[in-house]
């Protein structure tokens, strides 16, 4: 396949062609779902004017005119999958940029952007979510908004309650969200989940740095790393059949699109496969650095 071709592949993955009446079809499973994950997809399975979203749904609700907190939480409804999408469009692009590389091997350039883009999509999703369940459903209780909000009650020097900011693991979160909002109890030990747990910490790895290992990363791990993201949300709304997010089914679908299409390749630091034993130099501008342990060029050959 041509360059040019292969970028018209991939771009027909995230703009489908529109039916008789110029619509997008709604969504409906991708094959895989149900083959190799043993997803129970029948709530799709229905025409497209019973299907959620749909004026008459069940799910579908009306918002007063003077719901400000709603109207404002709305202006980021696409936030989440504009994220994903963004991600899997990134990885479009290394597949583009790769194809037909006599070289298989290279530098970090697309594959950690994709990481961290889908992985803000993910956490996206969570904290929108997290939001219109505080404004919507009743009774939920103070302990349990302040952790979606991830804050709690302190008391300042009048001792008048004020919130702080406190950070919580963001798949406690999703957990609480999912029991909060659908009654769904996590069982960690599923698969999903633990991918789901494996994916997060790829994602530190090159948020906050894995200092202590330097790591390649291929091709396939990434689409498994995106498969994995998705399957986190896609799983929990088989098992509850409803949809968690919506249009979710596309970007699965972009992403069996991509699998198809992606050939192997690896990105990685410049210096991974360097044994770091003999000395060397290395650049180091602090102040009082220690010139005993680690001297200038100069000074070592003044050594010598």
């Amino acid at each position: 396949m041509s360059r040019a071709d292969l970028q018209g592949e991939i771009s027909s993955l995230f703009n489908p062609e529109v039916d008789e009446h110029g619509f997008v079809p709604g969504e409906w499973p991708h094959s895989r779902l149900e083959k190799q994950h043993k997803l129970d997809v029948t709530y799709l399975k229905v025409s497209e004017w019973k299907r959620e979203g749909t004026t008459v749904h069940k799910y579908t609700r009306k918002c007063s005119e003077d719901d400000k907190e709603l109207h404002t939480l709305d202006r980021n409804l696409d936030v989440p999958l504009r994220l994903l999408e963004a991600s899997l469009r990134l990885f479009g692009d290394s597949i583009v940029s790769y194809h037909d590389l006599e070289e298989r091997r290279g530098f970090l350039r697309f594959y950690p952007p994709v990481i961290l883009t889908a992985w803000s999509g993910f956490e996206a999703f969570i904290k929108y979510t997290s939001e219109l369940l505080l404004l919507t459903v009743r009774n939920i209780p103070d302990v349990v908004k302040n952790y979606l909000q991830e804050q709690e009650i302190i008391l300042d020097h009048k001792k008048n309650p004020i919130p702080k900011f406190k950070i919580q693991k963001v798949l406690e979160r999703y957990a609480v969200l999912l029991k909060y909002g659908y009654d769904f109890d996590v069982n960690r030990g599923d698969t999903y989940w633990q991918n789901l747990e494996k994916a997060y910490a790829l994602r530190n790895y090159y948020t906050h740095l894995g200092i202590k290992e330097a790591r390649s990363i291929s091709s396939a791990e990434v689409l498994q790393y995106l498969e994995n993201v998705l399957l986190g949300i896609i799983v929990p709304s088989c098992k509850l059949q409803r949809t968690l997010l919506s249009h979710i089914y596309f970007v699965y679908d972009a992403w069996a699109g991509l699998n198809e299409l992606a050939e192997d390749y690896v990105e990685e630091p410049l210096f991974v496969k360097y044994h770091m034993e003999s000395g060397y130099l290395f650049h180091c501008n602090f102040e009082n650095i220690d010139d005993d342990k680690f001297p200038t060029y100069h000074e070592s050959l003044e050594t010598i």
